[in-house]
């Protein structure tokens, strides 16, 4: 009777449907600068930081031409040796000046681009969640030019996609409202994205 069951319990076995593979991992591509170039919205934020950028560049440009004009003074053959001596100084201590108007405009910029781009964070962390969680990911891969080396092969279209919906969604809620910081309390972000770059020093 036992040799008859475990046959039984054998052929069973051989006739049930194999079990199906675990489902392979569900993933998409996130491209943030893909997001600034196609979303209406994330181009003002980067706008709205070049503005920035441009006003503390064009302030610097005003004391370099102050010191320029201020070394050409002392080309000047009428110039007694007092006035020149002063002139000196005051050429070295704007030069100081400036230096420090450097570092310090570097600083505002820094600033100001951490909490334009932080509000950024905020709204788009969101959106990447729920469309995630809408198709059932499991993994989000942030695409920048920094980390472009990880990936051998990309289906452009394929991993752009994902960011268009993005864009598309992140528009659309946030149609016809400022860029700007908001003064709410900050919320953590789900994904950190792509900063836009600093302007140059001169």
């Amino acid at each position: 009777m036992r040799r008859i069951l475990t046959l039984a319990t054998i052929a069973t076995l051989a006739s049930a449907p194999v079990l199906a593979q675990e489902a392979a991992p569900r993933f998409a591509i996130f491209a943030p600068d893909q997001l600034f170039k196609t979303s209406a919205r994330a181009k003002k934020v980067v706008e709205q930081l070049d503005g920035i950028g441009k006003g503390l560049q064009e302030k610097l440009l005003a004391k370099q031409k102050e010191l320029e004009k201020m070394s050409e003074q002392l080309k000047s053959p009428g110039l007694s040796d007092e006035g020149r001596a002063k002139l000196q100084r005051d050429l070295q201590d704007g030069d100081v000046a400036f230096k420090r108007a450097q570092e310090d405009s570097q600083k505002e910029f820094g600033k100001e681009s951490d909490k334009i781009y932080g509000q950024f964070q905020q709204e788009v962390g969101p959106i990447v969640e729920e469309v995630s969680r809408e198709r059932k990911l499991q993994v989000v891969f942030q695409y920048t030019r920094q980390n472009a080396g990880m990936f051998a092969f990309t289906d452009e279209r394929w991993a752009v996609e994902f960011t268009d919906e993005i864009a598309k969604r992140y528009d659309a809620k946030f149609e016809g409202k400022s860029a700007a910081p908001s003064s709410e309390a900050p919320k953590p972000a789900a994904k950190p994205a792509a900063k836009p770059a600093a302007p140059k020093k001169n």
